[in-house]
């Protein structure tokens, strides 16, 4: 497949937080809630095994800007350095404050490179933000220590809820006010594009995907406003419909999203550079509904995961020669850069630990959180506790998609074979690190 571009184009990598894959039309949801990303993938490139080298923000937005297995402790280029070498402007309109605060980077941060790195937030916005964290802290810390089976607990939820439910307005997470919507991001975005003269690579991160689920205009509010502060504050005590009630308001993000998708483009075809531009779309990671363990989320608040409903993220790329392909091989995120380099005709340096998603190679996907480890291929997926050996698990995915029965300990010969391909992985991107004078722990 030829993917270099025969002339200079515009790189515009857009990044949807917590979007999931299988709730795209393109890759199989039933309800037709993604028109304008469809569309792209249609007539673009669309990756339907695309693996997210984490299942949180801290560790995977790192990952795939600096091309790096995560935790990405310290590095020495991101895709806009090496860009911006090579006489692009970047810009980076991306509202999420764990981006540049997280701790998991050293030394330089993912800004690195960019000409302008907005996130967005006021100093008021930041602090509302930041209060935010610690009532949700506060009341992980207060479901831990007591009993939920205790009447103590009992009381005082039962207490809570009615509250929640007649003052819905007053106890639920504001997030939705504060941080910008797709819409408002995109006029920041074109703001910048607006003055540009030459070649540019602008990185959009769209945050209404995220919880609290509040899709603008939704009819019920108050249900809508129960239903998110009840899955703050006391996610075990959701009932199946309201879980079902959250995944429609989930959806109603994703179709509000992919609108301002739409909107994007039809701002920059006025620019006259949608033609001239290469387009990425694709995902941090994704959100859970109670798949499995009942956990809802992708970490932080509730634990960390390695299912698909987490991991495997949307990928479409738009802008070149080659239109209607479908990529059914594993890819992992921290491919994105080296493609992006390939597409610009920009050498891939070396401290890149990816390949061109267009790579006729047949790799599994290395997934690393703090506390877990795990390879994907398109047939398994093998999950390592790096604590708790008796905690591994081991999917067939062809037979068993869903994950629902754990197979580690009753097919001796798989689970070998993948942890012996996993640990050649990690042995090769160990000599890189060494090669570039970089010494990190996975």
């Amino acid at each position: 497949m030829k993917n270099k571009l025969t002339e200079d184009k515009n790189i515009i990598l857009i990044t949807v937080d917590c979007l999931r894959a299988d709730h795209l039309h393109c890759i199989g949801y039933p309800k037709n809630i993604s028109p304008t990303m469809d569309s792209l993938a249609k007539n673009g490139v669309l990756f339907t095994n695309a693996i997210a080298n984490a299942p949180y923000t801290p560790y995977s937005i790192p990952s795939f800007i600096t091309s790096r297995v995560p935790p990405v402790e310290r590095f020495k280029e991101t895709i806009s350095s090496i860009l911006k070498q090579n006489g692009y402007a970047t810009a980076a309109f991306n509202p999420n404050p764990i981006v540049l605060t997280s701790t998991i980077t050293s030394g330089d941060r993912i800004n690195k490179g960019f000409d302008t790195f907005d996130l967005l937030l006021s100093s008021k916005n930041k602090y509302d933000l930041t209060i935010g964290v610690i009532r949700q802290w506060g009341m992980k810390y207060f479901r831990r220590k007591l009993n939920e089976n205790g009447l103590f607990y009992k009381i005082i939820y039962s207490i809570y809820d009615k509250a929640i439910k007649k003052f819905p307005v007053f106890l639920c997470p504001k997030e939705h006010l504060i941080v910008p919507s797709a819409m408002e991001v995109n006029n920041y975005a074109i703001d910048w594009v607006a003055k540009q003269n030459g070649k540019f690579f602008l990185w959009i991160h769209y945050m209404d995907v995220h919880e609290p689920y509040a899709p603008p205009g939704y009819e019920n509010q108050k249900e809508m406003m129960y239903l998110i502060t009840k899955y703050r504050d006391f996610p075990n005590a959701l009932t199946k419909l309201e879980i079902q009630k959250l995944m429609n308001l989930y959806d109603l993000t994703i179709e509000y999203t992919d609108r301002a998708i739409n909107d994007l483009i039809e701002k920059l075809e006025k620019l006259n550079q949608f033609h001239n531009s290469v387009i990425i779309i694709s995902a941090d990671h994704g959100d859970a509904f109670g798949e499995h363990d009942n956990i809802l989320g992708h970490g932080g608040k509730f634990k960390a995961q390695f299912y698909d409903e987490v991991i495997h993220v949307p990928l479409i790329i738009y802008g070149h020669k080659e239109k209607g392909i479908i990529v059914d091989k594993v890819v992992q995120l921290l491919d994105i850069a080296p493609t992006i380099c390939e597409l610009a005709n920009v050498p891939i340096p070396v401290c890149f630990f990816g390949e061109s998603l267009f790579s006729k190679s047949e790799k599994g996907a290395i997934i690393n959180s703090r506390s877990y480890i795990g390879y994907r291929t398109k047939e398994c997926k093998l999950i390592i506790n790096k604590s708790n050996s008796k905690r591994n698990e081991l999917y067939d995915l062809i037979n068993d998609p869903r994950e629902r029965r754990n197979i580690y300990n009753k097919n001796k010969e798989v689970t070998k074979k993948l942890e012996l391909e996993m640990t050649s992985v990690l042995k090769k991107y160990k000599r890189k690190k060494e090669l570039i004078g970089i010494e990190t722990q996975f």
